[in-house]
C-alpha cells in the first residue's frame, strides 16, 4: 500500500467522522431546543475537530510506519496531507454552488466563463462545397482561436 493511499483513506475517515459528529451534535441541539447553546457550538466543535485531526493523523502515521513509508520529518507531512484532503472535501460543494465572484478563493476547480453555445459559431450561411485548401484554412482559424 502506498503512503498517499493510506493518507486518503484516513483523510476520508476523518471527513466522515467529523461530518457525522457535527450533524449529530447539531441535531441534538435542535432536539434540546436550547438556542443559547447554538452560539457556543463552535466552542465545542473546534476542539472536537482538533482532537479528531490528531487521532486520525496518529492512525495514518502508525499505518505508514507499519509499511515503512515514514522516515524522519515526513511524519509531519502526513498531518498536512490529511488537512489538505479534508479541506478539498469540505470546499468541493461550496465551489460548485458559488457564483464567479466568490469562486476566486477556490482555485482547484475550473470555472467556465462562457457557455458552450457562445463558443460555437454558426456557418450555415456558407457553402458546404469547399476545397481541401479552404478546409485547412478554416481548421487553422479554429485552432488559432482555441
Amino acid at each position: 500500500m502506498e503512503k498517499f493511499e493510506i493518507d486518503i483513506k484516513w483523510g476520508s475517515y476523518f471527513f466522515i467522522a467529523n461530518m457525522t459528529i457535527s450533524i449529530i451534535i447539531v441535531l441534538l441541539m435542535f432536539l434540546i431546543n436550547s438556542y443559547s447553546l447554538v452560539y457556543h457550538l463552535s466552542d465545542f466543535l473546534i476542539p472536537l475537530f482538533i482532537v479528531q485531526l490528531i487521532y486520525f493523523t496518529i492512525k495514518a502515521v502508525r499505518e505508514n510506519n507499519k509499511y515503512d513509508l515514514n522516515k524522519g520529518f515526513r511524519k509531519i507531512f502526513v498531518f498536512v496531507r490529511l488537512l489538505v484532503f479534508y479541506y478539498l472535501l469540505v470546499m468541493f460543494p461550496n465551489a460548485t454552488t458559488n457564483n464567479s465572484d466568490s469562486s476566486i478563493f477556490f482555485l482547484f476547480l475550473p470555472y467556465r466563463k462562457k457557455d458552450i453555445s457562445e463558443l460555437v459559431e454558426d456557418y450555415s450561411d456558407q457553402d458546404d462545397d469547399i476545397t481541401l485548401k479552404e478546409f485547412i484554412v478554416r481548421l487553422k482559424r479554429k485552432f488559432s482561436r482555441v
